[in-house]
């Protein structure tokens, strides 16, 4: 069933080539035949004619089947349907729905690089409500990084209730995640996680805490964009020095109609395989000139402008978190 499918789309989308090919071909056989004098007898040749044929078409199909004969046009509509379209992937049944209260509006888009991503954000509010907001990567991608994540997304619902700072919280999602490796010993300990954990309060007063890429804060009354750096530590058992001095979850304010972007290293990782330039500081750039009324059409705007610079080939799973207070 599978194959049937294949073959009836590689004719659907690589006629035009199959018809080109083919008629070149017999083109050939007859100007050859005409002018050809006979070492070999006719049918002969033409069985080897036949076996170049089909030789030559099997050759076109395996380029379709590794996407090198599509046009890049096409490719890139594909993948922007995808994103566009929503995948029936399990980020779409795990990640929290888009949120607007009096207070903030949160939106957020993930695009996987295989069925299940390590990528993954998370929001939600406490008993005092006070607004709990993360993102991270899990390093890897399939199921396991996607259970790493999903592991994360729990302790993150869970703790929130029982913990007053960013810092704490991830401290205790170490410990647990130390006591679940040594019950479980088949647990790899090479995989972690980057992971940032935000707490705000209805003033746009934000506490976080976490190793991953920095933030960019666009200050409304100014018109400007500002970076903020994040420190703290991996969600792994392997990958924090023991050495390193435990720190306070650091601080810093939004006002009014001013946006936070968070993002994923595979956001500006992108690379593009013609002039092997990252995406890098193009992501900044947008940030800063984008217009940012409608910011679910912003999100649109940057990933259709992330996958134009791949060629509609994106090599990472990629996410994208965005805070707007009111």
């Amino acid at each position: 069933m599978r194959s049937s499918t294949t073959i009836k789309q590689y004719m659907k989308d690589a006629w035009p080539v199959l018809i080109v090919l083919n008629l070149s071909i017999l083109g050939s056989l007859g100007i050859g035949l005409k002018f050809y004098t006979p070492p070999v007898r006719v049918p002969i040749v033409l069985l080897l004619v036949c076996c170049f044929t089909l030789f030559i078409n099997f050759s076109a199909f395996v380029l379709f089947l590794t996407e090198k004969i599509l046009p890049k046009e096409q490719e890139f509509g594909k993948i922007i349907k995808r994103f566009r379209r929503g995948d029936s992937r399990m980020q779409n049944y795990v990640l929290p729905l888009d949120y607007v209260d009096e207070n903030y509006e949160i939106r957020g888009r993930c695009m996987t690089y295989n069925p299940i991503g390590g990528d993954f954000y998370n929001f939600l509010k406490d008993k005092d409500g006070n607004y709990w907001i993360g993102i991270g990567d899990t390093s890897g991608h399939g199921y396991v990084a996607g259970l790493f994540s999903l592991m994360i997304m729990n302790q993150m619902s869970h703790l929130v209730h029982k913990f007053e700072t960013p810092h704490e919280i991830i401290d205790q999602m170490l410990e647990h995640l130390e006591e679940r490796t040594n019950t479980f010993p088949h647990i790899h300990r090479s995989l972690y996680a980057t992971f940032l954990l935000m707490k705000a309060d209805n003033k746009g007063n934000f506490l976080h805490s976490g190793i991953h890429p920095s933030l960019v804060l666009y200050k409304s009354k100014e018109d400007k964009t500002y970076i903020v750096s994040t420190d703290g530590k991996f969600l792994s058992t392997v990958m924090n020095s023991p050495l390193k001095k435990p720190k306070p979850s650091q601080s810093f304010k939004m006002d009014r109609d001013d946006i936070l972007f968070c993002f994923t290293d595979g956001l500006f990782e992108q690379k593009n395989r013609s002039i092997g330039g990252y995406y890098g500081e193009n992501l900044y750039k947008f940030l800063e000139t984008a217009p940012k009324k409608n910011i679910r059409k912003l999100i649109d705007d940057l990933f259709s402008d992330v996958v134009k610079h791949t060629g509609g080939r994106i090599q990472d799973d990629m996410s994208l978190l965005v805070v707007r207070k009111f």
